[in-house]
């Protein structure tokens, strides 16, 4: 939990300072005997007076924990990591196919092949295309072949009953596309791409593979496949052993657990509601915070008090972050749902703190357009100096 302030007038506060020679460093000091907390209703508000304070204290170990991340945690369960993984694309027809009436057809997938199945949400799809990522977990390679043969099932299914031959093709000669991590498309190609030339033959499908989305092991690779029912089934069971066989390297788990490069559309309300369209790949860091923020329990993410962040930031530079007539923190605010608001510091009249506070995704998502805004006006500035 984080409190903003920059005085030392509320002591359970935890105090950030950001550099004004490099921005890109945010140190944090914690003064000795000082408690981090979640905020007050008021404080929440803008109002530091003093008031009712909930303080909240984190025990390690005893009843509330069997050691290092063992046990159930208060307000809610850890998230059970699955070590085998599979990615498919699946478009609006597929998906509706995959759900079932009142969720009758997944259901039956998740229990007789023990899995775990999450879609991305409506809207969100792969680039490019206009399917989303149905990501498919189990404990075991060839509950994920069970899953395949039910998928592939469904498929068959879908391309008789609906008109979406462009993505899920037409009875006898279906379509089927799924994600694969960098590292397994090699596998899949083999070297001067002969394992991919004898799949294809010996399956009868038409196979093809995309160009990685990013560089790296995990990066995702499309691979589309085309044919009969039984030829799909036999190049996914193919691609599924080569994923599998990575599944204790380092990077695999964060692969798995995160759908991967996903583009959606969102409202931009500071622009006059055009629609606009952003893109995430794999890199390090996002794949460090998508991490992090999937296994965090349901109690940390939703905690109502809210949560504070702080940080100084130069005079001169507020008026190309708060842009014009406010516009700029307005259109953040709105899209996360965070409170920003800046400061003056009565002893440096050089800087001013930046102050954001609501529910935690909300702060955190705040706190990093703010920043882009900054390093975007610090640059403008600096060549405007020239």
């Amino acid at each position: 939990h984080f409190g903003s302030s920059h005085s030392n007038s509320t002591p359970l506060h935890r105090h950030f300072s950001h550099s004004t020679s490099s921005p890109q460093t945010t140190t944090a000091t914690f003064p000795p005997n000082h408690r981090a907390r979640p905020l007050t209703t008021r404080e929440a508000h803008g109002d530091r007076s003093p008031g009712r304070r909930r303080t909240e204290t984190m025990k390690k170990g005893g009843k509330e924990g069997k050691g290092k991340g063992g046990g159930k945690q208060s307000g809610g369960a850890p998230r059970e990591y699955l070590t085998c993984a599979l990615k498919f694309l699946a478009s609006e027809a597929f998906v509706a196919g995959i759900i079932g009436k009142g969720g009758a057809v997944i259901s039956g997938m998740r229990t007789s092949c023990k899995a775990k199945l999450h879609f991305t949400e409506y809207g969100e799809v792969y680039p490019g295309t206009e399917s989303r990522v149905l990501t498919a977990q189990t404990n075991d390679e060839e509950l994920l072949n069970q899953l395949i043969e039910q998928m592939v099932a469904k498929l068959d299914k879908v391309a008789k009953d609906s008109s979406d031959a462009e993505n899920s093709g037409v009875e006898g000669d279906l379509k089927i596309k799924v994600l694969v991590p960098r590292a397994a498309a090699g596998s899949i190609i083999g070297k001067g791409g002969v394992t991919i030339k004898l799949l294809r033959e010996s399956s009868g499908a038409k196979i093809s593979i995309s160009d990685a989305s990013s560089s790296g092991p995990a990066a995702d690779q499309v691979v589309s496949v085309q044919g009969e029912e039984e030829a799909i089934k036999t190049v996914l069971a193919e691609v599924n052993k080569h994923i599998q066989a990575l599944k204790d390297e380092g990077w695999f788990q964060v692969w798995a657990t995160t759908p991967g490069t996903v583009s959606w559309a969102y409202s931009n309300l500071g622009g006059g509601g055009a629609s606009s369209s952003r893109v995430y790949s794999h890199t390090p860091g996002i794949d460090l915070m998508l991490s992090v923020a999937q296994n965090l329990p349901p109690y940390v993410m939703e905690d109502s008090r809210g949560f504070a962040l702080s940080c100084v930031v130069p005079d001169d530079l507020v008026g190309g972050l708060i842009g014009r007539g406010g516009s700029g923190t307005r259109e953040i605010e709105t899209l996360t749902g965070a409170k920003i608001s800046i400061r003056e510091i009565s002893d440096d009249p050089g800087n001013r703190t930046l102050n954001i506070a609501g529910a935690l995704p909300a702060a955190c998502a705040a706190y990093m357009l703010m920043m882009k805004r900054y390093l975007d006006v610090e640059q403008q500035s600096a060549g405007s100096s020239w």
